[in-house]
């Protein structure tokens, strides 16, 4: 053996170490890459999760409050419905109120007059005029509201 073939030898072998060496070192920096790569996908898999977590609750809230929102609308809508019927009833007690005040005044300027002989309201009239009651006649038939032959004091009117 040759000193030459011994060190272009011992080169050999010293170039596989160093070739061994660097394989060794870029299989190291791979794994340690893909372990970061995967703790990273499992970090994103996870906030993946979290996101789909909320936006379940999220859309899980909006149902709750779309539904708060139609039965409030019901609601308002109820309350307006009421609204609008008791109005309704108001001008008709109203308009009742005033007939029966037209009438009235007609009755008393009469008598005052002496033109026509003095006459009682009666009962029927007077309480239908003022009824708390819900249910109201239509104007067609509370009738004239005067009998004809009551007689009427100046104390009553």
């Amino acid at each position: 053996c040759a000193p030459s073939d011994l060190s272009s030898g011992i080169n050999a072998e010293y170039g596989e170490s160093k070739e061994k060496q660097n394989l060794s070192k870029n299989s190291r920096r791979s794994d340690r890459k893909i372990k970061e790569l995967t703790l990273q996908i499992e970090d994103e898999r996870r906030q993946c999760e979290q996101y789909k977590d909320q936006m379940e609750k999220a859309n899980s809230r909006m149902k709750t409050l779309k539904r708060q929102i139609d039965q409030n609308f019901d609601e308002v809508s109820a309350a307006n419905a009421a609204k609008r019927k008791l109005q309704r009833e108001l001008d008709e007690q109203i308009e009742m109120n005033d007939t029966l005040q037209r009438e009235n005044n007609t009755l008393k300027q009469r008598q005052r007059i002496g033109s026509v002989p003095a006459r009682k309201v009666s009962r029927q009239t007077s309480e239908r005029g003022f009824s708390t009651s819900s249910n109201f006649r239509s104007k067609s038939s509370r009738g004239g509201g005067v009998a004809d032959n009551d007689d009427i004091s100046d104390e009553e009117l």
